[in-house]
């Protein structure tokens, strides 16, 4: 039990002299992580586990902050707005929650080290350190596809209600109200800034922005190009819809063409050699008399 209070000293040692250096330097970019806040985050109520990480975190925000760097800081917001903004996560608590892990990982490193098991500390300290971002990167994938596949039919609804008369921005807001989902929290974002004085233009382009899909991208393309050479919106649409669900397919042969050699892979490695044993087991207890015999 003595030996115990060895790596817990230790670790306590780490955390004082962090907290010294945090409080001995200032970043200087306090004013601009607020400007990617959009929310108080400290009037968040949080629990449990991640309360700790995110009080472990608070106590190193400035230098996690000077660390960041304003580029840094303006590509985590974007990649935050990629993924939807997950939990109403921001850029703030983002970093907080991935700072609080940081901790969290060198605590463990040092405890791993002081039993003798560095790999092993290593190996879970990576793990916690890059936690947040493979989050990050997996929620975005997520919302990707769903965007993928709710495309077309927003598409068709839209190309429909254009076609009704509504004006593009009465329609969009129109189905907008109706429609749950990453597609329609996306064209709210478009509308919600042409409200503010954003010209259709530059909205689509950062719809664009915000999102990786090809299909997206595709869809903003025609848009634009309709608008400036004068198609009418209303066929505009339905070509664009058609593309759409044209690519979707495509897309979707490809991930079946992949998913065949992973079913190979478990047929081959669980299914198959459970059918071998069976068989086996069954002609030795078929041939159970004979066998006895032989020894």
């Amino acid at each position: 039990m003595e030996l115990l209070w060895i790596p817990l000293a230790c670790a306590a040692l780490v955390v004082s002299a962090v907290v010294a250096l945090r409080l001995m330097r200032s970043t200087g970019l306090e004013t601009v992580a607020a400007g990617f806040s959009s929310a108080d985050d400290d009037a968040k109520e949080r629990k449990g586990f991640g309360d700790l990480l995110d009080s472990l975190g608070a106590r190193f925000m400035g230098t996690a902050l000077r660390l960041y760097g304003p580029d840094r800081l303006r590509k985590l917001d974007l990649a935050i707005r990629r993924a939807g903004q997950p939990d109403g996560i921001t850029v703030m608590s983002y970093i907080r929650r991935q700072t609080g892990f940081i901790v969290l990982a060198l605590v463990v490193f040092v405890i791993a080290l002081l039993i003798g098991q560095p790999l092993l500390g290593a190996g879970m300290g990576i793990l916690l350190i890059v936690w947040m971002r493979m989050w990050l990167h997996s929620t975005a994938a997520k919302r990707e596809k769903m965007i993928d596949r709710e495309l077309p039919d927003f598409l068709d609804v839209l190309g429909v209600t254009v076609a009704a008369g509504l004006s593009f921005r009465q329609a969009v807001e129109r189905i907008s109200e109706h429609h749950v989902g990453p597609m329609g929290q996306e064209m709210k974002t478009v509308l919600d800034e042409m409200q503010v004085g954003v010209s259709r233009r530059d909205a689509l382009l950062g719809l664009r922005e915000r999102n990786r899909s090809e299909a997206i991208a595709s869809v903003v393309t025609a848009l634009l190009q309709a608008e400036e050479l004068g198609v009418p919106l209303q066929d505009a649409l339905q070509e664009i819809s058609k593309d759409a669900r044209r690519e979707h397919a495509q897309m979707m042969k490809v991930v079946a063409a992949k998913a065949t050699p992973k079913v190979s892979m478990v047929v081959t490695t669980t299914i198959l050699p459970a059918a071998l044993l069976l068989v086996a087991s069954a002609l030795l207890l078929s041939n159970a008399d004979l066998l006895s015999g032989l020894f």
